[in-house]
Protein backbone atom coordinates (compact mmCIF):
# COMPACT_ATOMS: atom_id res chain seq x y z
CA UNK A 1 0.00 0.00 0.00
CA UNK A 2 1.14 3.93 -0.75
CA UNK A 3 1.43 6.44 1.47
CA UNK A 4 0.42 9.78 0.66
CA UNK A 5 1.37 13.24 2.11
CA UNK A 6 0.56 16.68 2.34
CA UNK A 7 2.36 17.68 4.89
CA UNK A 8 1.85 21.33 4.35
CA UNK A 9 -1.20 22.75 3.13
CA UNK A 10 -3.72 24.03 5.73
CA UNK A 11 -6.31 26.16 4.33
CA UNK A 12 -9.59 23.41 3.88
CA UNK A 13 -10.00 24.83 -0.49
CA UNK A 14 -6.18 25.25 -1.20
CA UNK A 15 -5.99 21.57 0.21
CA UNK A 16 -9.09 20.65 -1.67
CA UNK A 17 -7.54 21.07 -4.85
CA UNK A 18 -5.82 18.01 -4.55
CA UNK A 19 -8.69 15.67 -4.72
CA UNK A 20 -8.60 15.23 -8.85
CA UNK A 21 -4.86 14.43 -9.00
CA UNK A 22 -5.27 12.03 -5.89
CA UNK A 23 -8.66 10.42 -7.47
CA UNK A 24 -6.50 9.83 -11.07
CA UNK A 25 -3.75 8.23 -9.17
CA UNK A 26 -6.30 5.83 -7.21
CA UNK A 27 -7.81 4.48 -10.50
CA UNK A 28 -4.36 3.55 -11.40
CA UNK A 29 -2.60 2.05 -8.71
CA UNK A 30 -5.55 1.63 -6.04
CA UNK A 31 -6.53 2.87 -2.47
CA UNK A 32 -3.99 5.06 -0.62
CA UNK A 33 -3.25 6.35 3.17
CA UNK A 34 -3.54 9.89 3.04
CA UNK A 35 -1.23 11.74 6.40
CA UNK A 36 -2.70 15.72 6.29
CA UNK A 37 -1.71 18.67 7.44
CA UNK A 38 -2.25 19.21 11.20
CA UNK A 39 -3.89 22.09 10.90
CA UNK A 40 -6.39 20.79 8.79
CA UNK A 41 -7.40 19.57 12.30
CA UNK A 42 -9.73 23.15 12.63
CA UNK A 43 -12.38 21.73 10.00
CA UNK A 44 -14.97 19.84 11.79
CA UNK A 45 -15.07 16.01 10.06
CA UNK A 46 -12.53 16.92 7.31
CA UNK A 47 -11.41 13.08 7.96
CA UNK A 48 -14.97 11.62 7.53
CA UNK A 49 -15.17 14.07 4.63
CA UNK A 50 -12.01 12.27 2.45
CA UNK A 51 -13.08 9.00 3.28
CA UNK A 52 -16.60 9.18 2.08
CA UNK A 53 -14.83 10.38 -1.21
CA UNK A 54 -13.87 6.37 -1.56
CA UNK A 55 -9.92 6.97 -2.49
CA UNK A 56 -8.45 6.02 0.81
CA UNK A 57 -7.58 3.39 3.02
CA UNK A 58 -7.29 5.83 5.90
CA UNK A 59 -6.93 9.29 6.57
CA UNK A 60 -4.49 10.67 9.33
CA UNK A 61 -3.05 13.53 10.14
CA UNK A 62 0.87 14.06 9.58
CA UNK A 63 2.63 13.03 13.21
CA UNK A 64 0.06 10.74 14.22
CA UNK A 65 1.20 8.03 12.72
CA UNK A 66 4.53 6.12 11.71
CA UNK A 67 4.47 4.81 8.07
CA UNK A 68 7.30 2.83 6.21
CA UNK A 69 5.32 2.36 3.47
CA UNK A 70 6.57 3.53 -0.64
CA UNK A 71 5.75 7.25 0.20
CA UNK A 72 4.52 10.07 -2.42
CA UNK A 73 3.88 13.95 -1.57
CA UNK A 74 1.38 16.04 -2.95
CA UNK A 75 2.12 19.78 -3.57
CA UNK A 76 0.85 22.88 -5.34
CA UNK A 77 4.21 23.64 -6.88
CA UNK A 78 3.71 22.36 -10.76
CA UNK A 79 3.17 24.56 -13.53
CA UNK A 80 -0.11 25.69 -15.10
CA UNK A 81 0.75 23.75 -18.74
CA UNK A 82 -1.95 21.92 -19.81
CA UNK A 83 -4.71 22.96 -18.31
CA UNK A 84 -7.94 22.29 -20.00
CA UNK A 85 -10.46 23.76 -17.44
CA UNK A 86 -9.88 22.73 -13.88
CA UNK A 87 -8.84 25.45 -11.71
CA UNK A 88 -5.17 26.24 -12.12
CA UNK A 89 -4.11 25.10 -8.23
CA UNK A 90 -5.41 21.65 -9.43
CA UNK A 91 -3.28 21.79 -12.20
CA UNK A 92 -0.50 22.82 -10.37
CA UNK A 93 -0.91 19.51 -7.88
CA UNK A 94 -0.77 17.10 -10.98
CA UNK A 95 1.65 18.59 -12.92
CA UNK A 96 3.72 18.55 -9.37
CA UNK A 97 2.83 14.59 -8.72
CA UNK A 98 3.88 14.48 -12.82
CA UNK A 99 7.54 16.00 -11.84
CA UNK A 100 7.91 12.94 -9.85
CA UNK A 101 7.65 10.39 -12.79
CA UNK A 102 4.14 9.40 -11.43
CA UNK A 103 1.83 8.19 -14.84
CA UNK A 104 -1.87 8.99 -14.18
CA UNK A 105 -4.09 10.70 -15.87
CA UNK A 106 -6.32 13.78 -14.28
CA UNK A 107 -9.68 12.66 -13.07
CA UNK A 108 -11.67 15.76 -14.70
CA UNK A 109 -14.90 13.99 -14.18
CA UNK A 110 -13.95 14.33 -9.94
CA UNK A 111 -17.20 14.93 -7.99
CA UNK A 112 -16.85 15.59 -4.59
CA UNK A 113 -19.48 12.72 -2.82
CA UNK A 114 -21.91 14.35 -0.36
CA UNK A 115 -24.03 11.54 1.56
CA UNK A 116 -27.81 13.06 2.28
CA UNK A 117 -28.02 13.97 6.21
CA UNK A 118 -29.93 16.84 6.59
CA UNK A 119 -31.43 19.66 4.22
CA UNK A 120 -33.14 23.08 4.43
CA UNK A 121 -36.32 25.27 3.41
CA UNK A 122 -36.39 24.97 -0.68
CA UNK A 123 -37.66 28.89 0.01
CA UNK A 124 -33.74 29.72 1.85
CA UNK A 125 -30.84 30.32 -0.14
CA UNK A 126 -27.51 28.91 1.63
CA UNK A 127 -24.87 31.21 2.23
CA UNK A 128 -21.35 30.06 3.54
CA UNK A 129 -19.59 33.20 4.19
CA UNK A 130 -15.97 34.05 5.67
CA UNK A 131 -15.62 32.79 9.27
CA UNK A 132 -14.14 35.13 11.40
CA UNK A 133 -11.24 34.53 14.56
CA UNK A 134 -13.57 34.14 16.87
CA UNK A 135 -14.98 31.15 15.40
CA UNK A 136 -11.78 29.35 15.01
CA UNK A 137 -8.67 30.43 16.37
CA UNK A 138 -6.07 29.29 13.59
CA UNK A 139 -8.87 31.16 10.91
CA UNK A 140 -7.32 32.53 7.44
CA UNK A 141 -7.65 36.24 8.46
CA UNK A 142 -5.89 37.92 5.37
CA UNK A 143 -9.22 38.80 4.01
CA UNK A 144 -12.55 40.31 5.71
CA UNK A 145 -14.42 38.14 7.94
CA UNK A 146 -18.41 37.38 7.26
CA UNK A 147 -18.13 39.50 4.03
CA UNK A 148 -21.85 39.12 2.73
CA UNK A 149 -23.59 39.01 5.98
CA UNK A 150 -21.94 42.75 6.51
CA UNK A 151 -22.72 44.06 3.48
CA UNK A 152 -26.45 43.87 3.58
CA UNK A 153 -26.82 42.80 0.02
CA UNK A 154 -29.07 39.67 0.53
CA UNK A 155 -30.88 41.10 3.24
CA UNK A 156 -33.84 40.76 1.59
CA UNK A 157 -33.37 36.99 0.97
CA UNK A 158 -34.68 34.38 3.11
CA UNK A 159 -31.27 32.93 3.86
CA UNK A 160 -29.56 29.86 5.62
CA UNK A 161 -26.05 31.17 7.14
CA UNK A 162 -23.88 27.69 7.10
CA UNK A 163 -22.82 27.23 10.58
CA UNK A 164 -19.28 26.11 10.54
CA UNK A 165 -19.37 24.38 14.12
CA UNK A 166 -21.47 21.49 12.10
CA UNK A 167 -19.41 19.08 10.30
CA UNK A 168 -18.62 19.89 7.06
CA UNK A 169 -20.32 16.66 5.30
CA UNK A 170 -23.38 18.02 7.49
CA UNK A 171 -23.06 21.85 5.69
CA UNK A 172 -22.14 20.29 2.29
CA UNK A 173 -25.45 18.37 2.80
CA UNK A 174 -27.16 21.30 2.73
CA UNK A 175 -25.67 22.88 -0.20
CA UNK A 176 -25.95 19.82 -2.22
CA UNK A 177 -29.99 19.37 -1.22
CA UNK A 178 -31.23 22.95 -1.52
CA UNK A 179 -32.62 23.60 -4.74
CA UNK A 180 -31.25 27.25 -4.87
CA UNK A 181 -27.81 28.81 -6.35
CA UNK A 182 -24.91 28.38 -3.31
CA UNK A 183 -23.98 32.23 -2.34
CA UNK A 184 -20.17 32.31 -1.05
CA UNK A 185 -17.46 34.31 -1.40
CA UNK A 186 -13.50 33.53 -1.47
CA UNK A 187 -13.49 30.70 1.28
CA UNK A 188 -12.84 27.19 1.29
CA UNK A 189 -16.55 26.31 1.55
CA UNK A 190 -17.25 27.51 -1.60
CA UNK A 191 -14.40 25.36 -3.46
CA UNK A 192 -15.98 22.60 -2.32
CA UNK A 193 -18.87 23.22 -3.85
CA UNK A 194 -17.27 23.97 -6.94
CA UNK A 195 -16.00 20.75 -6.99
CA UNK A 196 -19.48 18.81 -5.59
CA UNK A 197 -20.55 20.82 -9.44
CA UNK A 198 -22.85 23.04 -7.53
CA UNK A 199 -24.35 26.15 -9.20
CA UNK A 200 -22.52 29.06 -7.34
CA UNK A 201 -22.16 32.48 -6.77
CA UNK A 202 -18.92 33.39 -5.63
CA UNK A 203 -18.99 37.72 -4.12
CA UNK A 204 -15.81 39.64 -3.84
CA UNK A 205 -15.58 43.62 -2.76
CA UNK A 206 -12.98 45.97 -3.55
CA UNK A 207 -11.11 44.54 -0.66
CA UNK A 208 -10.43 41.51 -3.06
CA UNK A 209 -10.03 43.40 -6.25
CA UNK A 210 -6.48 43.05 -6.18
CA UNK A 211 -4.76 40.16 -4.74
CA UNK A 212 -0.50 38.85 -4.63
CA UNK A 213 -0.32 41.15 -7.67
CA UNK A 214 -3.33 39.58 -9.99
CA UNK A 215 -6.60 40.52 -10.11
CA UNK A 216 -9.51 39.05 -8.80
CA UNK A 217 -10.31 37.52 -12.02
CA UNK A 218 -7.42 36.27 -11.72
CA UNK A 219 -7.59 34.68 -8.23
CA UNK A 220 -11.04 33.03 -9.29
CA UNK A 221 -8.83 31.49 -11.94
CA UNK A 222 -6.77 30.08 -9.57
CA UNK A 223 -9.61 28.65 -7.65
CA UNK A 224 -12.47 27.57 -9.60
CA UNK A 225 -13.08 25.33 -12.78
CA UNK A 226 -14.18 27.55 -15.92
CA UNK A 227 -16.54 24.51 -17.31
CA UNK A 228 -18.61 23.74 -13.83
CA UNK A 229 -21.34 25.36 -12.36
CA UNK A 230 -19.41 28.46 -10.12
CA UNK A 231 -20.22 32.64 -11.30
CA UNK A 232 -17.78 35.42 -10.13
CA UNK A 233 -19.79 38.46 -9.55
CA UNK A 234 -19.11 42.13 -7.63
CA UNK A 235 -21.14 42.01 -4.44
CA UNK A 236 -22.76 45.43 -4.95
CA UNK A 237 -24.11 44.21 -8.33
CA UNK A 238 -25.45 40.76 -6.46
CA UNK A 239 -29.68 39.93 -7.63
CA UNK A 240 -31.71 36.62 -7.19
Amino acid sequence: MITVLSPRIHNLGDFSHCLPTLSGFVKKYGKVSFGICPRLKRFNGIIDLLMYQGLFTDVWFYGDKDFSSPLMIVDDTGSDEGNTGESLVSRRFFNYTKTLGVDIEFDSDFTLQVPNIITCSDTAYVVGDRWSPSDAPDVDDRRKSNLIKASGVIDNLDTYYLDYADGLMYNLSIIKQNPNPFITTFTGIGILADLMKKDTYVLWDEDMRFWNGGTVEDDYRLHYWTNRNSKLMYIRDFKV
